[in-house]
């Protein structure tokens, strides 16, 4: 399983640099060939339907969790009816997002009437039927997904996410030339995104011999009572996330229009691509996490991989936060043009203080594991209705920028202060060697980055200039960062090099 988890990372990884390649040269052709309006329009579509993804009620976590203690324990019987509960539970969810997002669509006119013309109108409301439906058969076919990861399989996912993430593009981009755009584009991703989902079916029942048990007559409630306990407060978390993903694109194309939608969905692509940098690895972790609460001396052992974790994050997502905030200006306005120059600071302002949580993000697998996630979940959900209370006001009067200046005062508040502190008093982490490190760490980055910024500040850049910019400035940090690596790390380093030279043989 741990060759699982290694090669997992790596396909994870694989799939995450494939995602910005696509997206690097797809994005601004895509945006051309579509128009600003257009693809304002699809994002803001896919924003509010987004919001049906809560529907999943936590139920998606919870049967990793529970399929991971049974298969601990091996109770064979026990994991054959925990999936029988979750496919009809799921089958019921799907229905129920039908019959809700029939409603949505008969009330899209009144949520965007005051912004969106005639045509947008009518657009939007095929878009919404489209995904509805995609939704409602996701439903059913996620359970195969969440049994493939509780058995620790990740490498079939990643690669699948490899193919839909090289396919999508590889699809849609001679359909753009040919005049097609935004409901084809959801048509296409729809039938890539159920497709891998029947792959993940075929792949359980013939690979990993997966069975399922379960008759109305015999459903287990006290097993459905734990299930919902677990849960209730996974799903909060999913509201929360799916407020600060997409409510400031729905706030902004009810009060400024698709064009401001446009650029704050340009934003949204970078810092969604900065947090799969994260998640990578820690989306890994809860099986094993799972299993290591019930062994011994428990909470020393995942804090050390809370630490261990973290501190690889922090290398990562350093480099991308001030990477981009001395290169980033110049590659906006290289990458999608002069006019999406505000993306730059929204940008800013979404990944800064998400450095904290994005480097903690095994934390959110330490405490499902350990069943403490209750209170996270009260936190999110009192930090987005701040954060929705914030930015009403501040993106009627700065638009795209005031969206996320109140997205930004709420994960301060909220992710990084109130979470570090539960993390450290409740989940037994140590948290101050955390800050230890992080601190230590970026006081020499901080000082790269502002000789960097003096340097090219009366620079006019091009992609050639740019790109030699950037691969200087990562050596430099990738000095930095041996320098500060502990004895393991260095090791693995070496380990790597070792391979690399012999391969190369």
């Amino acid at each position: 399983m741990k060759n699982q988890i290694k090669s997992g990372a790596i396909l994870g990884y694989v799939n995450m640099f494939a995602n910005i390649i696509v997206t690097f040269f797809y994005t601004p052709i895509m945006i051309n060939l579509m128009g600003q309006g257009e693809y304002g329009l699809y994002s803001l579509v896919v924003s509010v339907i987004a919001y049906l993804s809560v529907l999943d009620m936590g139920f998606g976590n919870a049967m990793i969790r529970f399929i991971s203690k049974s298969q601990a324990k091996k109770e064979q019987n026990e994991e054959h009816k925990i999936n029988g509960l979750f496919l009809f539970l799921y089958a019921i969810i799907g229905i129920i997002t039908l019959v809700v997002g029939f409603i949505l669509m008969q009330n899209s006119d009144a949520l965007f009437e005051a912004s969106l013309t005639v045509e947008e109108l009518e657009k939007a409301k095929i878009i919404m039927g489209i995904l509805v439906v995609t939704v409602a058969v996701s439903f059913p076919l996620s359970i195969f997904d969440s049994y493939i990861m509780a058995c620790e399989k990740f490498n079939f996912l990643k690669v699948l996410n490899i193919i839909k993430t090289v396919a999508i593009p590889l699809t849609m981009f001679p359909m753009l030339l040919w005049g097609y755009k935004s409901i084809t584009m959801v048509i296409v991703t729809s039938v890539y995104s159920i497709a891998c989902q029947i792959a993940s079916l075929m792949y359980c029942f013939k690979k990993l011999k997966m069975k399922i048990h379960f008759k109305i007559k015999e459903f287990d409630k006290i097993l459905f009572k734990e299930i919902l306990a677990y849960s209730f407060f996974v799903f909060l978390n999913i509201v929360v996330d799916n407020v600060f993903n997409n409510t400031d694109q729905v706030i902004l194309g009810s009060v400024c229009g698709t064009a401001v939608v446009a650029v704050y969905a340009v934003a949204i692509k970078f810092t969604s691509m900065n947090t799969t940098f994260s998640t990578t690895i820690s989306s890994l972790f809860l099986p094993k996490i799972t299993k290591l609460m019930e062994e011994k001396d428990a909470d020393k052992k995942v804090s050390d991989i809370f630490i261990k974790v973290s501190r690889i994050q922090i290398y990562l997502m350093t480099l991308i936060l001030s990477g981009f905030v001395v290169y980033g200006k110049a590659f906006i306005r290289l990458w999608v043009g002069e006019e999406y120059k505000d993306v730059y600071y929204i940008i800013l302002l979404l990944i800064g203080p998400a450095l904290i949580p994005l480097t903690q993000n095994i934390g959110i697998s330490i405490i499902q594991a350990k069943n403490k996630h209750q209170f996270r979940s009260v936190v999110y959900i009192i930090i987005a209705a701040l954060n929705i209370g914030i930015s009403i006001p501040l993106a009627s009067q700065y638009q795209g920028i005031g969206a996320a200046i109140g997205t930004a005062i709420a994960n301060c508040l909220g992710q990084i202060l109130t979470m570090n502190i539960f993390y450290w008093k409740v989940a037994k982490i140590d948290i101050p060697k955390y800050w230890r490190f992080l601190l230590k760490f970026i006081i020499p980055i901080a000082i790269l980055a502002c000789i960097n910024m003096y340097i090219i500040k009366d620079m006019t850049f091009n992609w050639m200039k740019l790109g030699i910019g950037v691969l200087i400035y990562s050596a430099i940090y990738c000095i930095i960062v041996y320098l500060f690596m502990n004895k393991e790390e260095k090791q693995y380093v070496s380990r790597i090099k070792n391979k690399l030279l012999r391969k190369g043989r």
